[in-house]
Protein backbone atom coordinates (compact mmCIF):
# COMPACT_ATOMS: atom_id res chain seq x y z
CA UNK A 1 0.00 0.00 0.00
CA UNK A 2 1.58 3.43 -0.66
CA UNK A 3 2.09 6.19 1.98
CA UNK A 4 1.53 9.52 2.25
CA UNK A 5 5.19 10.26 0.76
CA UNK A 6 4.79 8.02 -2.43
CA UNK A 7 1.64 9.77 -2.84
CA UNK A 8 3.37 13.03 -2.86
CA UNK A 9 6.98 12.15 -4.38
CA UNK A 10 5.37 9.48 -7.52
CA UNK A 11 3.13 10.65 -10.25
CA UNK A 12 -0.65 10.51 -9.31
CA UNK A 13 -3.25 9.29 -11.70
CA UNK A 14 -6.39 11.78 -11.04
CA UNK A 15 -10.14 11.13 -12.42
CA UNK A 16 -12.30 14.15 -12.17
CA UNK A 17 -15.99 12.53 -12.44
CA UNK A 18 -18.21 15.13 -13.81
CA UNK A 19 -17.53 17.93 -15.71
CA UNK A 20 -20.03 21.16 -14.13
CA UNK A 21 -19.00 23.95 -12.81
CA UNK A 22 -16.78 22.74 -10.16
CA UNK A 23 -15.53 19.71 -12.33
CA UNK A 24 -14.45 21.54 -15.00
CA UNK A 25 -13.31 24.50 -13.09
CA UNK A 26 -10.59 22.05 -10.99
CA UNK A 27 -9.80 20.41 -13.55
CA UNK A 28 -8.17 23.65 -15.21
CA UNK A 29 -6.69 24.49 -12.14
CA UNK A 30 -5.49 21.32 -12.15
CA UNK A 31 -3.60 21.65 -15.27
CA UNK A 32 -2.24 25.07 -13.99
CA UNK A 33 -0.31 23.39 -11.73
CA UNK A 34 1.14 20.30 -14.26
CA UNK A 35 -1.47 17.60 -13.32
CA UNK A 36 -3.85 16.33 -16.01
CA UNK A 37 -6.85 14.94 -14.97
CA UNK A 38 -9.30 12.61 -16.95
CA UNK A 39 -12.43 14.38 -17.01
CA UNK A 40 -15.69 11.69 -17.32
CA UNK A 41 -18.99 13.22 -18.40
CA UNK A 42 -21.65 10.63 -19.37
CA UNK A 43 -23.22 13.24 -22.04
CA UNK A 44 -25.87 15.47 -22.49
CA UNK A 45 -28.84 16.63 -19.66
CA UNK A 46 -32.25 16.48 -20.66
CA UNK A 47 -32.91 20.19 -20.90
CA UNK A 48 -32.27 22.86 -24.03
CA UNK A 49 -29.24 23.80 -22.91
CA UNK A 50 -27.92 20.55 -22.09
CA UNK A 51 -27.11 21.13 -18.53
CA UNK A 52 -28.84 21.05 -15.22
CA UNK A 53 -31.42 23.70 -14.33
CA UNK A 54 -30.01 26.64 -12.86
CA UNK A 55 -30.68 30.36 -12.62
CA UNK A 56 -27.49 31.25 -13.67
CA UNK A 57 -27.45 34.24 -11.37
CA UNK A 58 -23.86 34.92 -9.38
CA UNK A 59 -21.86 37.76 -7.72
CA UNK A 60 -19.56 39.99 -9.88
CA UNK A 61 -16.60 38.70 -7.37
CA UNK A 62 -16.44 35.37 -9.70
CA UNK A 63 -14.53 37.60 -12.65
CA UNK A 64 -11.83 36.76 -10.11
CA UNK A 65 -11.99 33.01 -10.40
CA UNK A 66 -12.76 33.21 -14.17
CA UNK A 67 -8.94 35.37 -13.97
CA UNK A 68 -7.48 32.22 -12.23
CA UNK A 69 -8.18 30.07 -15.73
CA UNK A 70 -7.51 33.44 -17.73
CA UNK A 71 -10.88 33.61 -18.78
CA UNK A 72 -12.59 37.47 -18.24
CA UNK A 73 -16.15 37.73 -17.19
CA UNK A 74 -17.04 40.39 -20.10
CA UNK A 75 -17.23 37.23 -22.28
CA UNK A 76 -20.00 35.37 -20.35
CA UNK A 77 -21.93 38.46 -18.61
CA UNK A 78 -25.43 38.25 -20.11
CA UNK A 79 -27.01 41.39 -17.35
CA UNK A 80 -25.95 43.03 -14.65
CA UNK A 81 -28.33 43.07 -11.75
CA UNK A 82 -27.36 46.23 -10.25
CA UNK A 83 -30.62 46.40 -8.43
CA UNK A 84 -33.40 43.69 -7.27
CA UNK A 85 -36.72 43.78 -6.03
CA UNK A 86 -37.55 41.78 -3.01
CA UNK A 87 -40.79 41.49 -2.08
CA UNK A 88 -41.68 45.22 -2.98
CA UNK A 89 -38.23 45.91 -1.58
CA UNK A 90 -35.35 47.19 -3.90
CA UNK A 91 -31.92 46.97 -3.25
CA UNK A 92 -28.26 47.34 -4.55
CA UNK A 93 -26.57 43.93 -5.39
CA UNK A 94 -23.75 43.01 -7.26
CA UNK A 95 -25.17 40.29 -8.82
CA UNK A 96 -25.47 39.06 -12.42
CA UNK A 97 -26.35 36.60 -14.56
CA UNK A 98 -23.67 34.91 -17.08
CA UNK A 99 -23.73 32.35 -19.79
CA UNK A 100 -22.91 29.51 -17.71
CA UNK A 101 -23.41 27.19 -20.65
CA UNK A 102 -20.94 28.80 -22.56
CA UNK A 103 -18.79 29.24 -19.75
CA UNK A 104 -18.59 25.32 -18.86
CA UNK A 105 -17.72 24.58 -22.56
CA UNK A 106 -15.02 26.88 -22.72
CA UNK A 107 -13.29 25.06 -19.39
CA UNK A 108 -13.94 21.74 -20.79
CA UNK A 109 -12.07 22.31 -24.11
CA UNK A 110 -8.81 22.69 -22.38
CA UNK A 111 -9.70 19.37 -20.77
CA UNK A 112 -9.35 15.70 -21.69
CA UNK A 113 -13.34 14.59 -21.55
CA UNK A 114 -13.81 11.32 -21.30
CA UNK A 115 -17.34 11.01 -22.60
CA UNK A 116 -18.69 8.01 -20.68
CA UNK A 117 -20.33 6.57 -17.69
CA UNK A 118 -17.78 6.51 -14.67
CA UNK A 119 -17.34 2.89 -12.92
CA UNK A 120 -15.06 1.85 -9.97
CA UNK A 121 -14.50 -1.63 -12.00
CA UNK A 122 -13.40 1.05 -14.97
CA UNK A 123 -11.53 3.51 -12.07
CA UNK A 124 -9.17 1.05 -11.05
CA UNK A 125 -6.39 2.55 -12.26
CA UNK A 126 -6.77 6.17 -10.61
CA UNK A 127 -4.96 6.75 -8.02
CA UNK A 128 -7.34 9.76 -7.05
CA UNK A 129 -10.95 10.06 -7.84
CA UNK A 130 -12.50 13.23 -7.56
CA UNK A 131 -16.58 12.94 -7.04
CA UNK A 132 -17.55 16.38 -9.06
CA UNK A 133 -21.13 15.01 -9.57
CA UNK A 134 -23.45 17.27 -7.76
CA UNK A 135 -26.54 16.33 -6.89
CA UNK A 136 -26.16 12.50 -7.20
CA UNK A 137 -22.88 12.17 -5.66
CA UNK A 138 -22.17 9.06 -7.44
CA UNK A 139 -19.28 8.49 -6.15
CA UNK A 140 -18.73 9.32 -2.53
CA UNK A 141 -20.77 7.61 0.38
CA UNK A 142 -23.89 9.01 1.59
CA UNK A 143 -24.08 12.04 3.28
CA UNK A 144 -24.47 11.84 7.54
CA UNK A 145 -27.40 14.14 7.31
CA UNK A 146 -28.51 15.07 3.23
CA UNK A 147 -31.46 18.49 2.24
CA UNK A 148 -31.77 18.36 -1.07
CA UNK A 149 -34.88 21.31 -2.79
CA UNK A 150 -36.33 20.76 -5.52
CA UNK A 151 -36.72 23.10 -8.03
CA UNK A 152 -38.72 24.54 -11.42
CA UNK A 153 -38.14 26.65 -14.15
CA UNK A 154 -38.74 28.43 -17.22
CA UNK A 155 -36.72 30.54 -19.93
CA UNK A 156 -39.03 32.98 -21.17
CA UNK A 157 -39.28 35.49 -23.80
CA UNK A 158 -41.33 38.70 -22.40
CA UNK A 159 -42.08 41.56 -24.76
CA UNK A 160 -43.70 44.90 -23.46
CA UNK A 161 -46.62 45.67 -24.42
CA UNK A 162 -48.02 48.46 -22.08
CA UNK A 163 -45.09 49.22 -20.51
CA UNK A 164 -41.27 48.21 -19.81
CA UNK A 165 -39.38 44.66 -19.26
CA UNK A 166 -40.07 43.37 -15.45
CA UNK A 167 -36.48 43.86 -13.41
CA UNK A 168 -34.93 41.03 -11.44
CA UNK A 169 -36.34 39.98 -8.46
CA UNK A 170 -36.97 37.64 -5.58
CA UNK A 171 -40.62 36.87 -4.38
CA UNK A 172 -40.60 34.73 -1.14
CA UNK A 173 -44.37 35.42 -0.53
CA UNK A 174 -45.60 33.66 -3.74
CA UNK A 175 -44.03 30.10 -2.54
CA UNK A 176 -46.62 28.89 0.86
CA UNK A 177 -42.97 27.04 2.06
CA UNK A 178 -39.10 27.59 2.82
CA UNK A 179 -38.60 29.07 -0.68
CA UNK A 180 -39.11 31.39 -3.30
CA UNK A 181 -39.62 32.89 -6.89
CA UNK A 182 -36.25 34.35 -8.31
CA UNK A 183 -36.72 36.35 -12.11
CA UNK A 184 -33.31 36.79 -13.51
CA UNK A 185 -32.90 38.72 -16.72
CA UNK A 186 -30.71 37.12 -19.58
CA UNK A 187 -30.43 39.80 -21.99
CA UNK A 188 -32.20 40.27 -25.27
CA UNK A 189 -35.56 39.98 -23.15
CA UNK A 190 -34.74 36.65 -22.08
CA UNK A 191 -35.54 35.19 -18.45
CA UNK A 192 -35.27 32.27 -16.58
CA UNK A 193 -38.08 32.43 -13.83
CA UNK A 194 -38.15 29.59 -11.54
CA UNK A 195 -39.28 28.32 -8.08
CA UNK A 196 -37.89 26.21 -5.52
CA UNK A 197 -38.26 25.32 -1.82
CA UNK A 198 -38.75 22.83 1.10
CA UNK A 199 -42.21 21.32 1.99
CA UNK A 200 -44.20 22.21 -0.89
CA UNK A 201 -44.22 20.39 -4.33
CA UNK A 202 -47.17 22.18 -6.40
CA UNK A 203 -44.52 24.73 -8.45
CA UNK A 204 -45.96 24.13 -11.58
CA UNK A 205 -48.84 25.59 -10.19
CA UNK A 206 -47.45 28.75 -8.30
CA UNK A 207 -45.35 29.73 -11.75
CA UNK A 208 -48.02 29.17 -14.06
CA UNK A 209 -50.02 32.11 -11.67
CA UNK A 210 -46.76 34.05 -11.65
CA UNK A 211 -46.84 34.65 -15.53
CA UNK A 212 -50.32 34.31 -15.76
CA UNK A 213 -50.36 37.59 -14.04
CA UNK A 214 -46.77 38.88 -15.73
CA UNK A 215 -48.45 38.83 -19.30
CA UNK A 216 -51.34 41.22 -18.53
CA UNK A 217 -48.37 43.97 -18.97
CA UNK A 218 -46.65 41.40 -21.05
CA UNK A 219 -46.12 39.39 -24.33
CA UNK A 220 -44.72 35.87 -23.08
CA UNK A 221 -43.41 32.84 -24.61
CA UNK A 222 -42.32 30.01 -23.10
CA UNK A 223 -38.64 28.74 -24.79
CA UNK A 224 -38.14 25.81 -22.13
CA UNK A 225 -38.66 24.10 -18.75
CA UNK A 226 -36.93 21.87 -16.49
CA UNK A 227 -37.12 20.49 -12.94
CA UNK A 228 -34.15 20.17 -11.06
CA UNK A 229 -32.99 19.89 -7.27
CA UNK A 230 -29.75 21.39 -5.18
CA UNK A 231 -28.22 19.93 -2.39
CA UNK A 232 -28.90 22.55 1.08
CA UNK A 233 -27.04 20.32 2.76
CA UNK A 234 -24.10 22.23 3.78
CA UNK A 235 -20.65 20.85 3.92
CA UNK A 236 -20.83 19.85 7.84
CA UNK A 237 -23.69 17.40 6.65
CA UNK A 238 -22.72 16.35 3.37
CA UNK A 239 -19.68 14.02 4.64
CA UNK A 240 -17.51 12.49 4.35
CA UNK A 241 -15.71 14.59 2.14
CA UNK A 242 -13.04 11.98 1.55
CA UNK A 243 -13.39 8.21 1.59
CA UNK A 244 -10.83 5.55 0.44
CA UNK A 245 -11.26 2.21 -1.14
CA UNK A 246 -9.01 -0.76 -1.92
CA UNK A 247 -8.18 -1.56 -5.49
CA UNK A 248 -7.47 -5.36 -6.80
CA UNK A 249 -4.10 -4.76 -7.04
CA UNK A 250 -3.89 -3.72 -3.32
CA UNK A 251 -3.14 -0.56 -3.54
CA UNK A 252 -5.36 2.63 -1.75
CA UNK A 253 -7.63 4.96 -4.54
CA UNK A 254 -8.19 7.79 -2.35
CA UNK A 255 -12.14 9.62 -3.39
CA UNK A 256 -12.36 13.22 -2.54
CA UNK A 257 -15.82 15.29 -2.85
CA UNK A 258 -15.62 18.53 -4.93
CA UNK A 259 -18.80 21.31 -5.07
CA UNK A 260 -22.08 20.49 -4.63
CA UNK A 261 -21.24 17.39 -3.83
CA UNK A 262 -20.35 18.00 -0.65
CA UNK A 263 -22.87 20.54 -0.29
CA UNK A 264 -21.25 23.97 -1.12
CA UNK A 265 -24.22 25.66 -1.82
CA UNK A 266 -26.45 28.23 0.33
CA UNK A 267 -28.82 26.34 2.25
CA UNK A 268 -30.91 29.72 2.30
CA UNK A 269 -30.90 31.01 -1.47
CA UNK A 270 -29.49 27.46 -3.45
CA UNK A 271 -26.65 29.75 -4.67
CA UNK A 272 -23.93 27.66 -5.33
CA UNK A 273 -22.26 28.66 -8.77
CA UNK A 274 -19.15 30.46 -7.17
CA UNK A 275 -18.84 28.53 -4.01
CA UNK A 276 -18.54 25.22 -5.79
CA UNK A 277 -15.82 27.24 -7.77
CA UNK A 278 -14.13 28.28 -4.06
CA UNK A 279 -14.66 25.12 -3.07
CA UNK A 280 -12.70 23.94 -6.80
CA UNK A 281 -9.83 26.51 -6.12
CA UNK A 282 -9.40 25.50 -1.82
CA UNK A 283 -9.12 21.85 -3.03
CA UNK A 284 -6.42 22.57 -6.02
CA UNK A 285 -4.74 25.13 -3.15
CA UNK A 286 -4.49 22.17 -0.63
CA UNK A 287 -3.96 19.36 -3.09
CA UNK A 288 -3.53 15.42 -1.61
CA UNK A 289 -3.64 16.99 1.49
CA UNK A 290 -7.34 15.98 2.65
CA UNK A 291 -7.02 17.04 6.15
CA UNK A 292 -6.00 20.42 5.16
CA UNK A 293 -8.75 20.30 2.60
CA UNK A 294 -11.46 19.46 4.89
CA UNK A 295 -10.89 21.43 7.79
CA UNK A 296 -10.83 24.66 5.30
CA UNK A 297 -14.22 24.10 3.63
CA UNK A 298 -15.61 23.39 7.33
CA UNK A 299 -13.84 26.48 8.29
CA UNK A 300 -14.92 28.67 4.88
CA UNK A 301 -18.53 27.70 4.79
CA UNK A 302 -18.89 27.12 8.76
CA UNK A 303 -22.30 30.09 7.78
CA UNK A 304 -23.48 27.24 5.62
CA UNK A 305 -24.22 25.01 8.65
CA UNK A 306 -25.75 27.73 10.75
CA UNK A 307 -28.12 28.42 7.98
CA UNK A 308 -29.13 24.83 7.36
CA UNK A 309 -29.41 24.40 11.12
CA UNK A 310 -32.12 27.51 10.92
CA UNK A 311 -33.95 25.46 8.23
CA UNK A 312 -33.82 22.27 10.23
CA UNK A 313 -35.71 24.14 12.72
CA UNK A 314 -38.39 25.85 10.87
CA UNK A 315 -39.45 22.34 9.14
CA UNK A 316 -39.50 20.80 12.49
CA UNK A 317 -40.89 23.34 14.92
CA UNK A 318 -44.15 23.44 12.86
CA UNK A 319 -45.71 26.18 10.65
CA UNK A 320 -47.16 28.33 13.62
CA UNK A 321 -43.44 28.89 14.85
CA UNK A 322 -41.69 32.21 13.34
CA UNK A 323 -37.88 32.51 12.56
CA UNK A 324 -36.00 33.75 16.06
CA UNK A 325 -34.09 36.59 16.17
CA UNK A 326 -30.96 34.14 15.34
CA UNK A 327 -32.73 33.02 12.23
CA UNK A 328 -33.35 36.69 11.46
CA UNK A 329 -29.97 38.22 11.78
CA UNK A 330 -28.66 34.72 9.41
CA UNK A 331 -30.83 36.04 6.31
CA UNK A 332 -29.55 39.58 7.21
CA UNK A 333 -25.99 38.22 7.02
CA UNK A 334 -26.68 35.91 3.97
CA UNK A 335 -27.83 38.81 2.12
CA UNK A 336 -24.55 40.55 3.50
CA UNK A 337 -22.29 38.08 2.11
CA UNK A 338 -23.78 38.13 -1.33
CA UNK A 339 -23.78 42.14 -1.11
CA UNK A 340 -27.15 42.93 -1.39
CA UNK A 341 -27.95 46.26 0.49
CA UNK A 342 -30.73 45.26 2.20
CA UNK A 343 -31.13 47.82 5.39
CA UNK A 344 -30.60 45.99 9.12
CA UNK A 345 -34.69 46.10 9.75
CA UNK A 346 -35.75 45.17 6.49
CA UNK A 347 -33.50 42.15 6.10
CA UNK A 348 -34.93 41.12 9.61
CA UNK A 349 -38.93 41.73 8.70
CA UNK A 350 -38.53 40.19 5.27
CA UNK A 351 -37.44 36.91 6.64
CA UNK A 352 -40.85 36.02 7.59
CA UNK A 353 -42.01 36.59 3.80
CA UNK A 354 -39.49 34.62 2.87
CA UNK A 355 -41.26 31.06 4.32
CA UNK A 356 -44.56 30.62 5.43
CA UNK A 357 -44.24 31.86 8.78
CA UNK A 358 -44.63 34.99 7.05
CA UNK A 359 -43.22 38.29 9.64
CA UNK A 360 -43.26 35.53 12.31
Amino acid sequence: MASDADWLRNPVKVAIVGAGIAGSFLGCLLEKKGISPDVYEKGHHDTVCGFRSCGWGAPSTIGAYLADTGLDLDDYLLESMKSMEFDGLVARTPLCTLDKPGLIRDLRSRLKIIQRQFTNHGGEEYDVVVDATGISRAILPPCTSDLTLPTLQHRVFIEPVTGGTPGPGVYGSHVPGLGYIWVFPLGRRQYHIGAGGLVFDRYAEILDQFLNDLSRDHGLTRHCTCPGKIRVACPFYSQPMVATRMRENGELQRIIGVGESIGTVSPFTGEGIIYSMECAKILADSWLNEDLYVSRILSRFAWMRKERETLDYLLSAGRDTGPRLRDRWRFYRNARRSGVQLPLWEAFRRMGSLTRWIEG
